[in-house]
């Protein structure tokens, strides 16, 4: 049995969230222990799908780009944040030259665990001029699962005022996903300012339709196929009541 996260939401206040879903979800296949069939399998399957992107590490950009029909992103400094500004830029670089569309990069957590939020404000800055500079649309990853309310709160006023066209939660490799309270802190401080994409741990329609429904503009998840099959049965169940 599908589950959702723990939410008052009845599903039908969920279902207007599951129309159209694919085209809100960043199709992601960033594991270590794949080989090149699997991301030609990955790229086959998804492609049926009309996702929004599909995101993949930036070494294999230049071959997702030459066989997908769905845009391609890459990530950069992926997925702890630790690459020096000048190594995050020339991956931003070549994520653009290989054919990518928009990048997700992490940020530098050590910055912000350290509250040194001047040079946070700096490389985010840096990277996503970078990036826009390459014409890449840029979402940047501020890691919630490592960050108190307070640090999120202020990592996510210095990303809204940086012209990056997303705030990003999680990579998907830290101690946890995203969570609701991490939407509502980022809602709460950067309106409408900029998008959201919810990312970590969201493997099923309810989820994915939940966030959407508390502030989220864009979901990431390994699992797109599989919410989508799900949204599409759960429209088509409740249309035919």
């Amino acid at each position: 049995m599908v589950t959702g996260l723990s939410s008052p939401l009845g599903i039908k206040h969920l279902l207007p969230f599951m129309e159209g879903i694919n085209k809100r979800i960043d199709q992601t296949m960033l594991k270590y222990d794949r080989g090149l069939k699997d991301y030609e399998a990955f790229v086959e399957a998804s492609d049926k799908y009309s996702f929004r992107a599909l995101v993949v590490p930036s070494s294999m950009v230049d071959y997702i780009s030459s066989i997908a029909k769905t845009p391609v992103a890459g990530v950069a400094g992926f997925p702890y944040g630790y690459f020096p500004l000048r190594v995050k830029e020339q991956e931003i670089r070549h994520i653009a030259s290989a054919g990518g569309k928009e990048v997700d990069f992490v940020i530098n957590i050590v910055n912000v665990k350290s509250r040194d939020f001047g040079a946070v404000e700096e490389e985010v800055n840096t990277l996503v001029k970078s990036a826009k500079e390459v014409g890449l649309g840029v979402k940047v990853i501020v890691e919630t699962s490592a960050l108190t309310d307070e640090e999120l709160a202020r990592v996510s006023e210095i990303v809204a005022s940086s012209g990056a066209d997303f705030l990003k939660t999680n990579s998907g490799y830290g101690s946890r996903g995203a969570t609701l309270r991490d939407i509502y802190i980022m809602k709460s401080v950067v309106g409408d300012s900029i998008k959201i994409k919810a990312a970590g741990g969201i493997r099923n329609a309810l989820d994915a339709a939940t966030f959407l429904y508390a502030g989220a503009d864009v979901i990431g998840a390994s699992s797109g196929i599989k919410i989508v099959e799900e949204a599409y049965d759960y429209l088509k169940r409740f249309r035919e009541k």
